[in-house]
């Protein structure tokens, strides 16, 4: 009974049926408490009495019958304990079913009864507990009009708030809260809290009146705490006069730092401030809060005590500025001030709260008109001396920079969060109150990286200030130093933080500012260059092309592109055609601008706001649809001058980098004019008819007069035809109709020319116009399709890739006919040539034509009906009756696809096993790698009860050929059978297996049994690899793991859990072991992704911190040089040469040289290709040494060797010691036993000794015996 009146046991549900006495003995039956038992008797008897008076056993009949018994009981003085308290928990269960009706009109009986009961000489815990349940519940049900009606029942449960048992006290806590809450809004709230106020009044005086050291002082002090217990549930549901006085008795009881005190009040404050809709008093709750931020400090010992203020400080300062914003801004420093001592504590969760509540209120209470009001005192104070003290926001600045003190630097990683909160939200004021911190942040950028372990939180700060104060501002308080003498004191640091962070700037600075630093700097480095310092102008000229490199973030959402980009267009063009190597960052700038301000002007720019930074959000407040429209007028205006420049370099480039030049060549003709973009159409339509007659010409003079013809200029013709098509197909954007049947027009011939490079790329210009042009694809759909067919005789096995592309455009285009008849002639057109090209050599052809394939059967998926889907895989199982083997597989190959992206075409899959199992024996060995993949996919896609239901034929038709060893496939199938063991389970396995092949299926158990031993054992941390990989992203489609001669066994369990596996590289067969040496020697060099995980640009080695990160990730491959091997240069920058050649380092042989280092390396230069894989094996662990550098050339045995140690025994650790077969270890144990017996013979014994003829004579004498 002890959980009825704690766990809230009146609320359980009602019977199906809605009899209370079969609801009862349903929750409580099972209960082994005597109180339960007792309550579930009285119930049913009372149930039984009903029955037998032929009363309906309804709520209303417990009710009444309930109530006459305790009326009957609480008359007599010695009533049952047991039975009132049965009684009293029934009526309590049974009130919140009662219609509130009944409940009025017999609440003042009721409340007598229960009244009664309580007054009683014996009542337990669980009889006060109901009790005050049942008048709570008669408070809430009835009548809030008159006080007095109210006032006997609410003064009853009051009484127990101090009562001394916990259970009762706590009970009463809820009564109240429960009725205050139903008072909300009443006149009753103002008598009701005002009885509360009154009591705890009360206590208050008796536990520090006069006699506060007598008993009463010390019952009145633990009443006070009783009533404080209460106010916790209590006091945000008071009227806001009575809470007020209790508040203002809260700053008095803080004072006291008592901490049983103190704890209570916080938990009082922290309900009061975190409840919804509650009328407080701000000042009082101000003051309390106040007082309490004054009290904090560093010294705190509790850091739950910490986090628990923080928290409170920061929803009680919320709560005041929500209620009257002007008492709390005034307040905020003493609050900034306690955050700041509780961040200067060594408690993790302690520090944590604080820096969350500096960032909340940083953004919750500081609002435009605290900052406008210290920006104008500020400018004030500039005109005339200032008289008056810092505003509240100034001292508020001056605590957040004191945040980057040197006794705050255990917690600068936290504290720099903060700081980039505050310059987010002053945004450009912050230049009038933080110009003092950014330059701390610059002092602290030149602390050693020991000093400073957050560099990469600093730099993020840096950033914040100057996405908040732009960069004018902020290069005016720490400038990038270009004048300074000596390069190196040059701010090199801040173009990484500029480059990232800069947004919604102003053109003109760039052009006015940035571009004046950089003609200052040529001028240097040209001045370097003549005085012969050679290292210095390359430094020079490097800084050069960083301020470039800061182009494209200018151009991120600028202020001013309207009215400064025509100053820009100028240097912009001079740029592109004299500086090669800034190209790609003007492109991708110019880039840039076109795509946003479309996107705006077109009202596509989904961004949310919730993911961008406070000065994205404030660069993209700026722009408007109109703003946008103005924009891109001004970028058309100079579209004339810059597509004839860029057309101009880019036929005159070799090569155009990441398409740069194509690019912005597209997006200028997409804003262009239309005569401007016909002009250079037609210019270049007409150069490439010129250029392709003079190369018709050229091939027609070599066809009749046989005679050579020059290459280079024949090649030189090529690359230009390409670049015209290149060019062609990038002002696509900007033609028409007519246009583009020209370009057309102009595609045909190329697509059967005998040149592979002309029809490679005139299929490419052929796929970015079926991909971009829906209107030219639907109308020369039958043209285009006559034409594919046409050139497919012609076609150079370099082009089949983009033809893919073209091929794919035309069936999705026609999957979407209404005429299933249509939709399948199309398709069965190309789909023969598309399930060749799975069989390329190429890599890049055959992904395509995977990729192709599965696009197609999404597309013939999302038509809604689902057999389109399956057409599409009989029509590829059709390849099957192929007559060649190169048929034949790769249609296994696009089956293996099909069904590895579709999981509804597992089954259909499954009908193909007859066929599959009688293409597994023939002797081809192209067909067998092949159905063994589509096996491998099926057993990995499908599920364990779909695969057992075909488990014996395809065990069955696995092992039919497994013993022919012609082609080597026996790891291939024992691989399959381990994962369908896995699958399926190992006794399924064996009902199917055959006899003879019982052993195989030992030796999959076995291993099996061993690997998951080996799994147990493993350390913590394979264990961590592994979990990891189950959580990891899905794994792709693998050409190579799918059809490999070997399978990797993890490779399979990743392909049947269809997640990608980390820890897959680690647990390796010993299959995948067989590597060629060529393999080995590219995992031996440098990794090829090194330039990938940097930014797509070269490597700037004057950049510490690309250099530094290229550093660290080679630094576990590549040995760093010695000190005596790095260049030396003098002050000029030149380069000194040392005369005569450098001493040789010690030799392996040294003693004091580390021979392991040696053998670890795989990058030294002496090493040699006559290490065996067994040295090279052993060198990943350690060098054995084998006594080697003691032998002699002369005669036999060991010798000395000047200032070295004396020759010894020593017996090489023999891998056959390891073996599973015993001889192997027999025969490694008898060498090792041989060398352990001379050494006792020769114990105390010189080496000399051991070597000279007497002792060599002694030996044979013991050989005799």
């Amino acid at each position: 009974m002890e959980g009825i009146e704690l766990e809230g046991f009146d609320h359980f549900p009602d019977s199906t049926t809605g009899d209370f006495c079969e609801s009862i003995l349903r929750h409580f039956s099972k209960s082994d408490q005597e109180d339960s038992q007792r309550l579930c008797a009285t119930v049913g008897a009372m149930a039984q009495e009903l029955k037998e008076q032929g009363l309906p056993l309804t709520p209303v009949a417990y009710f009444g019958a309930t109530c006459s018994s305790l009326d009957r009981l609480g008359s007599e003085p010695d009533s049952p304990p047991h039975v009132v308290q049965s009684l009293t928990s029934t009526l309590s269960l049974l009130l919140p079913r009662i219609p509130v009706a009944v409940l009025k009109k017999k609440g003042d009986l009721v409340s007598k009864i229960v009244v009664s009961v309580l007054r009683l000489n014996s009542v337990t815990e669980v009889t006060m507990t109901s009790g005050l349940k049942c008048l709570a519940q008669l408070l809430i049900a009835g009548d809030k009009v008159n006080w007095s009606d109210l006032s006997q029942n609410y003064s009853v449960i009051i009484g127990y708030l101090t009562d001394s048992h916990s259970k009762v006290r706590r009970q009463s806590h809820l009564c109240i809260r429960d009725v205050l809450q139903s008072f909300r809004g009443m006149p009753v709230l103002a008598p009701a809290s005002e009885a509360i106020s009154n009591l705890f009044e009360r206590f208050l005086l008796l536990a520090g009146g006069s006699n506060a050291n007598s008993s009463e002082g010390a019952k009145g002090a633990q009443e006070a705490l009783y009533v404080l217990d209460a106010l916790k549930d209590c006091l945000p549901l008071m009227s806001t006069k009575h809470m007020t006085t209790i508040l203002k008795y809260y700053k008095t009881l803080l004072e006291l730092r008592q901490p049983l005190v103190t704890r209570r009040v916080t938990d009082s404050l922290n309900a009061v401030c975190t409840y919804l809709n509650v009328e407080v008093s701000p000042e009082a709750l101000l003051d309390s809060l106040s007082f309490l931020a004054l009290s904090v400090s560093a010294n705190e010992t509790s850091p739950v005590s910490m986090t628990f203020n923080a928290r409170l400080l920061t929803s009680g300062m919320m709560k005041v500025y929500s209620l009257n914003r002007q008492h709390c801004v005034v307040k905020l420093p003493i609050v900034f001030s306690a955050l700041k001592d509780i961040m200067g504590s060594e408690h993790e969760e302690a520090i944590f709260s604080a820096t969350e509540a500096f960032k909340t209120l940083i953004n919750g209470c500081i609002d435009e008109g605290l900052i406008k009001q210290g920006v104008d005192q500020i400018i004030n104070s500039k005109l005339d001396d200032r008289k008056s003290g810092p505003t509240v926001i100034e001292k508020v600045c001056a605590i957040v920079e004191s945040l980057l003190d040197y006794h705050c630097s255990a917690v600068w990683d936290m504290a720099f969060q903060v700081v980039s909160t505050m310059f987010d939200k002053l945004g450009y004021y912050s230049s009038y109150f933080m110009k003092g911190t950014l330059k701390n942040l610059a002092d602290m950028q030149r602390l050693p990286d020991k000093d400073l372990n957050y560099k990469n939180q600093l730099h993020e700060c840096v950033g914040s200030a100057l996405g908040a104060m732009g960069p004018e501002t902020f290069l005016g308080i720490l400038p990038l130093n270009f004048e300074a003498n000596d390069l190196s004191d040059v701010n090199d640091w801040l173009f990484q933080i500029l480059k990232q962070h800069i947004i919604g700037a102003h053109l003109s600075f760039f052009s006015e500012t940035l571009l004046g630093l950089v003609a200052e700097m040529k001028q240097r480095s040209q001045k370097f260059k003549l005085e012969g310092k050679v290292r210095s102008s390359s430094i020079a000229d490097g800084f050069v092309y960083k301020v470039w490199s800061l182009l494209p973030s200018f151009c991120n959402y600028p202020l001013d592109t309207a009215k400064s980009f025509k100053e820009l267009l100028s240097p912009i063009c001079s740029a592109l055609h004299e500086e090669q190597d800034l190209r790609g960052k003007i492109c991708s700038s110019l880039q840039i601008l076109i795509q946003q301000n479309k996107k705006i002007k077109e009202g596509k720019d989904d961004l949310d706001g919730a993911e961008l930074s406070p000065s994205q959000q404030r660069a993209m407040s700026h722009y408007t649809p109109e703003i946008a429209r103005e924009n891109l007028k001004v970028l058309s205006a100079s579209a004339p001058q810059l597509l004839s420049l860029l057309s101009g370099i880019f036929m005159e480039s070799t090569v155009d980098e990441g398409g740069s030049l194509q690019s912005t060549i597209g997006e200028f003709a997409s804003i262009a004019h239309e005569n401007v973009v016909k002009t250079l159409f037609k210019k270049t339509m007409q150069r490439l008819l010129k250029v392709t007659q003079e190369a018709g010409l050229a091939e027609a003079s070599k066809n009749n007069n046989s005679m050579q013809v020059d290459e280079s200029s024949k090649s030189s013709l090529s690359l230009q035809r390409a670049r015209l098509f290149d060019l062609a197909v990038s002002l696509l954007p900007g033609l028409d109709e007519p246009a583009l049947d020209v370009l057309f027009s102009a595609i045909k011939p190329a697509l059967q020319d005998v040149d592979g490079l002309i029809q490679k790329k005139a299929y490419k210009v052929l796929s970015i116009i079926l991909r971009n042009q829906n209107g030219f694809l639907s109308a020369k759909l039958e043209d285009l399709l006559k034409l594919m067919i046409e050139v497919l005789p012609s076609l150079h096995f370099s082009a089949k890739r983009h033809r893919l592309d073209c091929l794919h455009h035309l069936i999705t285009y026609a999957s979407k006919e209404d005429s299933n008849l249509r939709r399948h002639e199309i398709l069965s057109s190309f789909l023969t040539e598309i399930i060749l090209a799975l069989k390329e050599a190429n890599k890049r052809t055959r992904n395509r034509a995977y990729e192709v394939l599965v696009q197609i059967g999404h597309e013939y998926g999302d038509q809604g009906d689902s057999g389109q889907r399956e057409h599409l895989f009989n029509m590829v199982a059709t390849g099957l009756a192929g007559e060649t083997p190169h048929m034949i597989s790769a249609a296994v190959k696009g089956l293996a696809r099909l069904a590895y992206e579709f999981s509804d075409l597992v089954s259909s899959a499954y009908k193909l096993l007859p066929s599959t199992f009688l293409l597994l024996r023939r002797k081809n060995r192209e067909i067998i790698k092949a159905n063994l993949g589509l096996l491998k996919v099926l057993v990995a896609k499908s599920k364990a009860e779909g695969l057992e239901a075909h488990l014996a034929s395809l065990v069955e038709g696995l092992l039919k050929w497994q013993d022919d060893t012609k082609n080597h496939f026996k790891a291939k199938v024992k691989l399959l059978l381990e994962m369908i063991v896995r699958k399926c389970g190992i006794d399924a396995v064996k009902a199917v297996m055959p006899e003879e092949h019982m052993k195989l299926l030992t030796n999959i158990r076995k291993i099996k049994e061993r690997k998951e031993k080996k799994q147990a054992d493993g350390s913590v941390e394979s264990k961590s690899h592994l979990s990891k990989a189950t959580t990891s992203r899905l794994s792709s489609w693998n050409h190579t793991k799918v059809f490999s001669d070997f399978g990797d066994d993890d490779s399979d369990v990743e392909m049947a859990s269809g997640r990608k596996s980390k820890a897959s590289s680690k647990l390796k067969s010993k299959a995948a072991s067989l590597r060629s040496k060529k393999t080995r020697r590219a995992e031996k060099s440098l990794p090829e992704d090194l330039l990938d995980q940097l930014e797509d640009e070269p490597l700037d080695l004057l950049d510490q911190h690309k250099t530094r990160s290229a550093l660290q990730l080679s630094s576990n491959l590549k040995r760093k040089q010695d000190s005596d091997d790095e260049p030396e240069f003098d002050p000029d920058g030149r380069l000194i040469i040392h005369e005569g050649k450098k001493p040789k380092k010690a030799a392996a042989s040294d003693p004091n040289s580390d021979v392991r280092s040696e053998a670890q390396s795989h990058f030294s230069v002496g090493s040699s290709r006559n290490n065996n894989q067994k040295r090279r094996r052993t060198s990943e662990s350690g060098w054995a040494y084998t006594g080697s550098e003691y032998a002699s050339k002369k005669a036999g045995g060991d010798v000395k060797r000047k200032d070295k140690l004396e020759p010894y025994a020593y017996w090489p650790l023999d891998r056959k010691m390891m073996s599973r077969r015993p001889e192997h270890r027999a025969a490694a144990r008898k060498g090792m036993a041989g060398v352990v017996k001379m050494t006792k013979k020769l114990e105390g014994k010189s080496a000399s000794t051991a070597l000279s003829a007497k002792f060599i004579k002694f030996k044979k004498v013991q050989k005799k015996r």
